[in-house]
């Protein structure tokens, strides 16, 4: 659980630069970076390490919801609100929890209180008492984001393959399929100025590699439905972040939030399904 955390963490400390100082870099230029990026990051890993006869498969279902949870995010935020956008990603524990009941398997009663607790905490401290806003096209596509980060996290389970080396193939194929838009955006990839270029080179390294592959290495060492529900600390870590970075004041709200996913993920600890 600590490899989630510290993924969580760096995600949030990711979120909370990029309020800072990503603005002027739209997602169509953004996100082929990070995927680009990091593949070339991870190649002398994935070469050094191959992957596991048998698992490619698998490894290029790892990269498609990889690829999914980022567009889908961005999509959603685009249509509704970044808050909203966030706050639909992480109901993936939600969806893992309603198939692990479907599967009937036994889930302990405070399991189930512990997943409902940490959902109400990331509303309150996400979207807060305004709510959420979009049209009904953004919270599809926010859904799908959860769907996809669910998936991530179930397939990435039982992996012979070492961790980095899933990720370097993961971002091999999300590199692959936005090959296509980083190429229709070369002239705004070329026009970046040495502060967006060292933004995205952060945001790559600890907002995308080492948070990504902390979680996979979490994800093999607990239930990916812990994993999701664990992840839930991102962006009470970003708030906390967020005061120092920009002087965002800490509201009751996202106190309360922060600890409600912090009983949330306790109420968890131990559990196998």
């Amino acid at each position: 659980m600590t490899y989630i955390v510290l993924a969580a963490l760096l995600w949030g400390l990711g979120g909370a630069l990029a309020g800072r100082f990503m603005q002027s870099i739209p997602p169509e230029v953004l996100i082929p970076l990070r995927f680009g990026l990091a593949f070339l990051l991870l190649l002398p890993v994935v070469v050094r390490r191959p992957p596991e006869r048998g698992e490619y498969l698998r490894l290029f279902g790892v990269g498609l919801a990889l690829a999914g949870a980022q567009a889908f995010y961005y999509l959603a935020i685009d249509a509704t609100t970044v808050a909203t956008g966030i706050f639909l990603q992480y109901l993936a524990p939600v969806l893992l929890t309603l198939y692990a009941l479907l599967r009937r398997e036994r889930l302990a009663p405070r399991s189930l209180a512990g997943v409902a607790l940490a959902v109400a905490g990331a509303y309150l401290l996400v979207l807060g008492p305004g709510g959420w806003v979009g049209r009904p096209v953004g919270v599809a596509y926010g859904l799908l984001a959860a769907f996809s980060f669910a998936f991530y996290a179930a397939i990435s389970q039982r992996l012979g393959t070492p961790a980095f080396t899933s990720l370097g193939v993961a971002t091999g194929v999300g590199a692959l399929l936005s090959l296509p838009v980083l190429w229709a955006q070369r002239a705004q990839v070329l026009a970046l100025d040495a502060g967006a270029a060292l933004a995205v080179g952060y945001l790559v390294i600890f907002g995308t590699v080492l948070p990504f592959g902390l979680f996979l290495l979490g994800v093999r060492r607990v239930p990916a439905r812990i994993a999701t529900l664990v992840a839930l600390i991102e962006p009470f870590a970003g708030a906390l972040f967020a005061v120092f970075l920009v002087g965002q004041p800490l509201t009751p709200g996202v106190l309360l939030g922060g600890a409600l996913i912090a009983l949330g993920v306790v109420l968890n600890r131990g559990a196998r399904a």
